[in-house]
């Protein structure tokens, strides 16, 4: 091949990857803004239906970045968290168990409940049985960490 054919295929390759480029940060901002939406069209849902959001977790940090940082995910009753598809609170992580634990409010906080052998540090604690978390708490779950924020609790 000569020297314009190689420039050719080379000018050729390097458009179709600015072209994939483009392509792939398309697809990511569109998804990011499903997601918003999706999760706004909830809080108007729950908003309309009178139902009452006990807490609120939103994700400080993933270690497998497959989580949105600052995703707000709302408790309402008694809730199960994990990564499958019957857990009213779906993660989609690997480091979450199906059915990693089991949240709801109590008199003093937002109790915690891990099933089975899941691993749920809560403030620098890690939990084997039923734990307590309160405003504010920093709470651990595989590999994703939450921030508790409690309703009707003013920040401190």
């Amino acid at each position: 091949m000569n020297a314009a054919a190689y420039e050719l295929l080379s000018t050729s390759a390097r458009y179709w990857f600015l072209a994939l480029m483009a392509l792939i940060m398309t697809r990511l901002i569109l998804s990011v803004a499903r997601e918003v939406r999706i999760e706004r069209q909830v809080r108007r849902e729950i908003d309309r239906a009178g139902a009452d959001v006990s807490a609120v977790l939103e994700v400080v940090a993933d270690e497998n970045k497959r989580v949105r940082r600052g995703k707000r995910c709302l408790i309402v009753g008694e809730t199960t968290v994990g990564r499958g598809r019957r857990c009213d609170l779906r993660v989609r992580s690997r480091s979450l168990r199906r059915v990693h634990c089991i949240v709801s409010r109590g008199p003093e906080g937002l109790e915690i409940v891990p099933v089975g052998r899941a691993a749920v540090v809560v403030d620098g604690v890690e939990a084997t049985r039923r734990v307590t978390a309160h405003h504010g708490s920093e709470i651990q779950m595989g590999g994703l960490v939450f921030r508790l924020e409690l309703e009707g609790c003013d920040e401190v």
